[in-house]
């Protein structure tokens, strides 16, 4: 699939070349360009969803093999609708996000962290659910031990109520919604010190 065949594009942020390069069908794109248009904010394109559809055959090998700012990224997928697509294309893309994630719980050292994919998986779909489903099914060592690093890396958040979902596509609503969601989800979890304490030192010691 192509950009539109008039699109300009933000001409500040993308040069003709690479406007000619997203209207040209079956042509590989340079990886730069490639995390460059998803990162940038959706009013950068005239039609933002055409973009994001040429180039997601790239976009999901840079997301599976590793890169910084993923979420970033996913904001790019979240404002595209990606789940109102045809459902053959919307199918193929719940598939890649379904299949990065459970592959991420399963691996000792993923290219990403998890609480990173964690992350750009809600962002990508402004849902929690399928993705903490997908958590407490994977309960494995590996898996246990992510939970772990996830609590630690979000620590701060945890301790202030700030969401860790920097680039959420919606209302501040729905983001502290979910976020509060993970929270009720984590302190639920049989796994001893996997929330932090809140309660402060003892003023009895």
């Amino acid at each position: 699939m192509t950009a539109q065949a008039d699109e300009s594009g933000c001409g500040q942020c993308f040069d003709k070349g690479e406007v000619e390069l997203l209207r040209t069908p079956g042509v590989p794109l340079p990886t730069d360009l490639v995390r460059r248009v998803a990162q940038k904010h959706p009013s950068h394109w005239d039609d933002q969803p055409a973009i994001i559809r040429r180039v997601l055959p790239q976009l999901v090998v840079v997301l599976a093999e590793g890169v910084t700012e993923p979420d970033l990224m996913a904001r790019g997928l979240a404002a595209a609708g990606w789940s109102r697509w045809p459902s053959e294309q919307a199918g193929a893309l719940a598939g890649f996000l379904e299949a990065w994630w459970t592959q991420t719980l399963r691996t000792e050292s993923p290219p990403i962290s998890a609480c990173a994919v964690f992350e750009s998986c809600v962002t990508a779909s402004s849902s929690i659910t399928p993705w903490l489903a997908r958590w407490e099914a994977e309960m494995s060592p590996v898996a246990r031990r992510h939970l772990a690093d996830s609590v630690s890396w979000w620590r701060e958040e945890l301790m202030s109520d700030h969401s860790p979902f920097t680039w959420w596509w919606g209302t501040e609503a729905e983001e502290q919604a979910a976020w509060y969601g993970v929270k009720t989800w984590l302190a639920g979890q049989a796994q001893p010190a996997v929330m932090p304490d809140r309660s402060g030192p003892d003023p009895q010691s």
